[in-house]
């Protein structure tokens, strides 16, 4: 059985794929007045029922799930600092959205700047982000375009808006 609620999150300075976010997230919601190290443990504990989530790495895993728990319930968070961005093409692998991927892959190399990048094909999986016009380029959580093949110079512009 192929699980629909999949959600790409950083957790120290690595993008790593964690399902179940959304169902946990919404368990949770009626319990947000806990503690927060009683909530963010709690936040582990169910997403590793589903997810292999190491040892070594667990508070990093609490600091992550807490901060994707707190923007779920639309809270402000502060954005930590990266040492990459996190980019993501949303498309089905129309010619645009592979075109999108070419050009931000291009301008990535040309400018040396540092990313994760995704290409998220699954419709079920672009439908989470309320993206129903594809493609659509998304940087450290933002939209960016959708429905439109941007011009590298646009790209190039975002890219380094996000970097500071």
């Amino acid at each position: 059985m192929e699980d629909k609620d999949y959600r790409l999150i950083f957790v120290g300075n690595t993008q790593v794929g964690l399902i179940g976010l959304e169902e946990i997230f919404r368990e949770l919601k009626n319990q947000r007045e806990k503690p927060e190290p009683q909530l963010k443990e709690m936040l582990v504990e169910k997403a590793a029922k589903k997810n292999y989530i190491p040892d070594s790495i667990k508070e990093d895993y609490r600091k992550a799930l807490f901060r994707e728990f707190k923007k779920f319930l639309g809270e402000k968070v502060e954005e930590r600092s990266r040492e990459f961005l996190e980019v993501l093409v949303l498309g089905t692998g129309c010619f645009s959205c592979n075109q999108l991927e070419k050009d931000i892959l291009a301008v990535l190399s040309e400018t040396g700047i540092k990313a994760a990048f995704s290409h998220i094909t699954d419709p079920s999986m672009i439908v989470q982000y309320g993206i129903l016009s594809p493609p659509a380029l998304i940087i450290n959580g933002k939209v960016k375009s959708k429905g439109t093949l941007p011009v590298k110079s646009m790209i190039k512009k975002w890219l380094e808006e996000e970097r500071g």
